[in-house]
């Protein structure tokens, strides 16, 4: 959309409430109250103020940090092995380089974080967590908010971009809660919309059959439906990141928590509605891991598996720690009436069990929950299991189900090391900013407890810019 630059409502407008939305708007206030400007801020949130945050609310919101503001080593190195090569260098370098302010501002802002217990019983890299999850991330920078004039447009989506005949952009075209149509002029806008995982849609054009079978894993993931990446691409945006795949995540279908997910599955089997076992449960340590056995379950029939356990994994140190599903197991004394219980094909579950424990080593002192521990096992007609291979045969037997959830999607907008957005040669489209899970980097597979990292840096990084561009002569607006 087209029209005559206009003088601007506001300085700065932030599309996207969630870590990094929030980030930028607060740091373009804080540097448009400089040196005796007074910048004005909007930020756009379609969720209600109960609800808002975006898919930040919802997430456990780990972070691959050694200690509140450091990066773990080799950030950038295993960045780039994780995704085969194709992420970019540069923007995981930056991303280290930049953390150490961005995250000392954030614990400065009240954000507490600790390095307690995770969801990964076996990780490939230490974890920080922010107190109560994303939503104290959410709660605490939305009081910060609250304490300045930013205006924070509740129930509101942004639907077009505005843009000058140069192609710069001076504002966004949001629909109101009552429906209609607004013009929000800006100096600046900072797309922080998130993915698309809650467009069917685009789910189906970017990834492909049986889309509609993946879920969003949380409610905040439901208002990510692309509009950012759309308002993007019509602008003229550049692309990035793997538009085919997603950050996958085994969840429990029946339980409404956000993250009801299993992380103990490398402690038991694996196994598709006909008793199968498909998949390597015990490949690497689960952080690396349960990707794949998400996107496994897609490909299986009704794309619906079940974790299945004996008494043994009870035992497990921290097992109270990965299993966050809020619904108790299917339960049953033997392994055929578990088999009946969950409807299986007669004997498929116990033939799959049997053939599964006679491979398992005889000799189990090297059983290590905690560590990778080489106790491996290769059925006649299964996948093997390279760790954790210890027989299911103390009952009752129990099962969870499975199904693969979307927590975020990997094709995004492309932007360079300022969160600036780029088009397809690589040109800075003027006023334009993105940043967070709307904006592409991952490929292959997710670099776990990135994400809120990420958004937090650039977010910043994108609100200090864009306030940088506004001429402090005219007090804020261009």
């Amino acid at each position: 959309m087209t029209i005559a630059h206009n003088s601007s409502a506001y300085d700065v407008v932030v599309v996207g409430a969630g870590a990094a939305g929030l980030s930028a708007a607060l740091s373009a206030h804080e540097d448009l109250h400089t040196d005796g400007r007074r910048g004005t801020v909007a930020l756009l949130e379609r969720a209600t103020r109960e609800l808002r945050g975006g898919n930040t609310r919802w997430s456990g919101a780990f972070l691959r940090l050694q200690d509140e503001t450091t990066p773990v080593d080799g950030l950038a190195d295993y960045g780039l092995a994780v995704s085969q090569g194709h992420a970019s260098r540069a923007y995981y370098e930056a991303l280290t380089a930049r953390v150490p302010e961005a995250f000392g501002w954030l614990v400065a802002k009240g954000v507490q974080l600790v390095d307690g217990p995770t969801i990964f019983l076996t990780a490939s890299a230490t974890r920080y967590q922010p107190v109560g999850g994303g939503e104290h991330i959410v709660e605490t920078l939305f009081d910060a908010v609250e304490q300045t004039d930013i205006a924070v447009h509740y129930e509101t989506s942004a639907e077009h971009l505005v843009t000058a005949e140069d192609g710069s952009v001076v504002g966004v075209r949001v629909r109101t809660p009552d429906g209609r149509l607004q013009t929000l002029g800006a100096g600046a806008v900072i797309l922080a919309a998130g993915g698309f995982q809650g467009n069917p849609e685009m789910m189906a054009r970017y990834c492909g059959a049986n889309a509609y079978r993946i879920p969003p894993i949380s409610r905040g993931g439901r208002h990510n439906r692309g509009d950012g990446l759309r308002m993007a691409l019509e602008a003229g945006a550049g692309t990035e990141g793997q538009f085919d795949l997603f950050h996958a995540e085994p969840k429990d279908p029946r339980s409404q928590v956000a993250e009801a997910v299993v992380m103990t599955f490398p402690y038991g089997i694996v196994v598709n509605t006909q008793g199968q076992r498909f998949i390597d449960e015990g490949a690497d340590t689960v952080d690396q891991t349960y990707e794949k056995v998400a996107r496994g379950i897609v490909r299986q029939p009704g794309s619906l598996a079940y974790a299945v356990f004996d008494q043994q994994v009870m035992s497990t140190p921290g097992y109270e720690h990965a299993v966050l599903t809020d619904v108790d197991p299917v339960q049953a004394d033997t392994v055929a009436d578990l088999e009946a219980e969950l409807g299986m094909p007669p004997g498929s579950l116990v033939a799959t069990v049997e053939a599964y424990n006679a491979a398992c080593p005889q000799d189990r002192d090297a059983y290590d929950p905690l560590a990778l521990d080489g106790l491996a096992a290769t059925p006649p007609g299964q996948p093997a299991k390279s760790n954790w291979a210890r027989p299911i045969e103390r009952g009752p037997f129990f099962a969870y189900p499975q199904i693969c959830a979307n927590v975020f999607t990997f094709g995004g907008v492309r932007t360079d090391l300022e969160a600036r957005v780029l088009t397809a040669d690589g040109y800075v489209i003027p006023h334009l900013y993105g940043a967070g899970e709307m904006t592409g980097l991952y490929y292959e597979m997710y670099a776990g407890s990135t994400s809120v990292m990420r958004s937090v840096t650039f977010g910043r990084a994108a609100g200090r810019h864009a306030a940088a561009q506004i001429p402090a002569a005219t007090g804020g607006a261009r």
